[in-house]
């Protein structure tokens, strides 16, 4: 009987497990789906010139960091990613997503034109987005090569730290 108690044991254990690993897949899958639909969301956005339809993907409480400029906060957030359209006529290509839990990295090559001069700026990048339990985003950071961008990034509204 002790050993049907344990065998019993054991599948019950390994259901568990199972299901708890669905589970955390289904939340992969999720967030994956939802970092794709932004992303094709800021490009269509930055086509047609409204950020707004990017910014509704993030939290009130959202923090960007840039490596140059940190915005906290919806407002702030807000306020650059409109500098961010008005200076630029950008496109994410993305290469590659990695997701666990609610984390993402994001390997982009960020296409762009600096509308003020016309010049062409392409940085490989990698966003790093964590998601909160409402599907939104609560924070994002950046990672680039800054002597790249400084020139362009600086001008932004919280300018170069």
């Amino acid at each position: 009987m002790s050993r049907f108690i344990a065998l019993l044991t054991s599948l019950l254990l390994s259901l568990v497990l199972a299901r708890a690993a669905l589970a955390a897949g289904a939340v992969e899958m999720q967030v994956e789906h939802i970092i794709v639909q932004s992303i094709e969301e800021y490009n269509q956005a930055m086509e047609a010139g409204t950020p707004e339809d990017w910014v509704k993907y993030f939290t009130d409480r959202v923090r960007r960091d840039g490596l140059l400029s940190v915005q906290e906060g919806k407002a702030a957030f807000a306020d650059y990613v409109n500098w961010e359209f008005k200076t630029f006529r950008a496109k994410c290509v993305v290469k590659r997503i990695l997701v666990t839990g609610r984390s993402a990295a994001v390997v982009f090559l960020w296409d762009a034109v600096h509308k003020p001069s016309g010049t062409p700026v392409k940085l490989e990048m990698v966003a790093v987005y964590e998601m909160a339990s409402s599907g939104r985003f609560d924070s994002v950071s950046y990672y680039y090569d800054t002597a790249k961008a400084a020139k362009y990034f600086g001008e932004s509204p919280a300018g170069a730290n």
